[in-house]
Formats: structure tokens, sequence, C-alpha cells
């Protein structure tokens, strides 16, 4: 009965997060779109997306702090709440700074619930068993970009580009009822990571260095993911000789795969030990396809890579999110550390594309695709650094 609670608990947590990764997410599809109805420039477009990192990186912490104060649930429902009044509000203006605000307050919702929603998974399964949760966690963000590029065309044909907004909020409000209903937090005796508890000590969790080094290893990792995946497309263009709609359904079709695969890592690491070791390997494994795949000899490969690297992509993010509760030594301070591995994730988000693209325009592709490399390779080694703490009870709740 227990078990069945936390799934309950986690597939409406999941959902919630897929719903405001669809907020997030929404403005890539339709973006010439949007540079048209608002007569703005592609870099005033830019912020419309990366306003989601900048945000993310400064929500992070004061997450947990929220979380241990009023409890996952209202966390979550206000981080929800936020993406539905932005929404909404943006839905109606046709000025681009108040569409650039409302993409702040969702910012905040995003932000808020990328602490809240692997906390919650924690307090409800003991780490031999976070595996498969924090997995399918771990590809809300690819679910939600596979359905608004598949969708992005159709909604925007049809509705123009508040097609997008309209479909985001109505998923969020849907989202919403079913959090309410659905969330609640175990009793403090029967709670895995009590992030709750009135005895945390935000400050002692913020202190934790193999918390900040895993953030670091994550940072690095986003800044070779996202570089990767904002450039391939414009790499295989080029290589390929191909269109934008053709190389783009490539990419398209990395996401789908990632939800496969996500799933199928999520099992196995439920069996795996060294969670770690997992996490290095992982990183390597990423860094050797994406060298690859910017310079595939030819593109009737193209099928089998795109297999191969969504368990690549899926890889360290499943192990990511089950390791870093771990980083701290007490369980009841994993909100915390969720926010401090925000912080390195939200940063690598924003730093990454620039970066490669720079390097890409100076030197090339396979120059870029070195620095990808590189960067994994460097988190595999700070990976190594990090210690992981094991809960002295969970053999007894379990």
């Amino acid at each position: 009965m227990k078990n069945r609670q936390a799934w309950i608990v986690a597939l409406a947590t999941i959902f919630a997060g897929i719903s405001l990764a669809l907020v997030q997410n929404k403005v890539a599809p339709c973006m010439t779109t949007l540079i048209s109805a608002f007569s703005i420039d592609m870099a005033t477009a830019g912020w419309l997306s990366s306003l989601f990192s900048l945000v993310g990186i400064v929500v992070a912490l004061p997450a947990s702090v929220i979380l241990n104060r009023f409890g996952p649930k209202k966390g979550g429902a206000f981080a929800l709440a936020c993406a539905i009044i932005g929404s909404l509000v943006g839905v109606f203006t046709n000025n681009a700074v108040v569409l650039m605000l409302t993409r702040i307050i969702e910012g905040i919702g995003v932000g808020l619930i990328s602490v809240i929603g692997p906390s919650l998974i924690a307090m409800w399964f003991p780490e031999s068993r976070r595996g498969l949760p924090m997995s399918v966690w771990g590809a809300y963000q690819m679910g939600a970009q596979a359905v608004m590029f598949f969708l992005g065309s159709t909604l925007t044909l049809n509705f123009g580009w508040q097609g997008m907004w309209w479909f985001a909020l109505a998923v969020c409000v849907v989202a919403l009822v079913f959090y309410l209903l659905c969330v609640k937090s175990p009793r403090p005796e029967d709670s895995y990571a009590d992030v709750e508890s009135t005895e945390v000590r935000i400050s002692e969790g913020i202190k934790s260095p193999f918390t900040w080094l895993i953030s670091l290893v994550t940072m690095l990792f986003c800044v070779g993911c996202f570089g990767f995946v904002n450039w391939i497309a414009t790499c295989w263009m080029e290589i390929f000789a191909w269109d934008e709609g053709q190389a783009n359904m490539w990419v398209g079709f990395f996401s789908i795969g990632g939800l496969v695969a996500a799933v199928i890592i999520g099992a196995v690491l439920n069996k795996v030990r060294n969670r770690r070791l997992f996490g290095m390997i992982a990183l390597v494994f990423y860094g050797v396809i994406s060298l690859v795949g910017m310079n595939l000899p030819n593109p009737g490969l193209i099928v089998v890579f795109v297999v191969v690297y969504a368990f690549a992509d899926a890889g360290f993010p499943c192990v990511l999110w089950t390791m870093a509760a771990q980083t701290v030594n007490k369980p009841e301070l994993a909100g915390v550390a969720m926010g401090v591995v925000c912080v390195g994730f939200n940063v690598g988000i924003l730093l990454g594309p620039p970066i490669t693209g720079a390097v890409a325009e100076a030197w090339g592709w396979f120059a870029a695709s070195v620095l990808i490399c590189a960067v994994c390779l460097a988190a595999t080694v700070l990976l190594r650094l990090v210690r992981l703490y094991a809960a002295a009870d969970d053999a007894a709740k379990s």
C-alpha cells in the first residue's frame, strides 16, 4: 500500500514537472512567429527562452527554504500557479516587455519544481528504490521538448503563437488539480528524507562540499549536453546539406528515444550498487558519442546514432537525481542538495550553447565536439571525488 501511494505521488509530481517544462519549452518551436508578431530581433527572442536559466539559478536555493517552510504540496502548487498566471497574462499581451516579465513569473515556477520534484520523490522512496522514479523524473524535460516540437507546427499554424501558450496553460491547470488531489508528504516516521523537519538547518546543507562538487559536475555536463543539442541540427545541415526541417526532425527523435532509455536505465539503477561509477561511465559515454555525432562520416548512420545517443543523453541525468540526495550526511537535507545541484544545472544550460557556438564558429565542428568531450571527461574526474552517504535506516524502513 505504501509503495502504491509512493508511485501515485511520484507520477503526479512528474506530471507537474512535465507541465511546467511545456511552459519552459513553448518558445523555441514558434520562435519565428514570435519575432514577427512582436517585431523583435533574434537576441530578444532568445532571451524569451534563456531567461528560465537565469531565474532557475536565482530561485534554486530559496526553493529549498520554501520546501522546508511550506512543504512540497504547497510549494509545488505555488510553482504551478506561477506558470498558470504567467501564461494567462502572456497569452493576452501584445507587448514584448510584458511577455518577458511573464516569462520570469513562469520561470519561478519551473525553478521551484526543479527542486521540489526530486525532493518529494526522495521523501517517498528509499535510496535502494529511487533509481526508477528519479530516472523518470530526469526525463521530464525530454518528454516536454518532444511534445512541443512535434505539436509546435500544428498549434502555431492553427492558433498562432498563442496556441502554444494555451496548450501549456491547459496542461498546467490539469496538473495542478492532480497535484492537489494526489500529492502529500509521508508521515515523518515514514519519510526517507524529511525535508520538512523543523530541525533542518539550511546552512548545514549549503556547506556540504560534496553537494557543490556534484553541482559543478552537473554544470560541466550541461555545458556539453546543451551545447550539443542546440547546435547539432546546424552541424548536420552544413555537413549533410540538409534543410532545417530534416535536421530538426532527427533532433526531435532524441527526446522520444531519451524517454524510453530513461525508463530502462532507471530499472537498471535500482540494481546498481555503485551509482557513482555508473555516473562516471555515463559521462565518458556521452563525451564519446557527442564527438562521433558532430563528425558522422555519412547520413546513413543517423538512425543508429539517434538510438545510441538516447541512452547517452539519459544516462547521467538519471543517476544524477538519484545521487544528489546522497551528497549530504542527513536525509532531511535532501532538498537543500537538490537546490545546490539545480544551480549548476541552470548555469550549464546558460553557458553551453554560446560557448559551443563560439568555438564552432571560430574553429569548426570538430573543435566544438572536442570541447564537449573534454568537459564531460573533466566532469568524470570530479565525480570521482564526490562522496555519497547512505541513509542508515533505509534497510529497516524498506
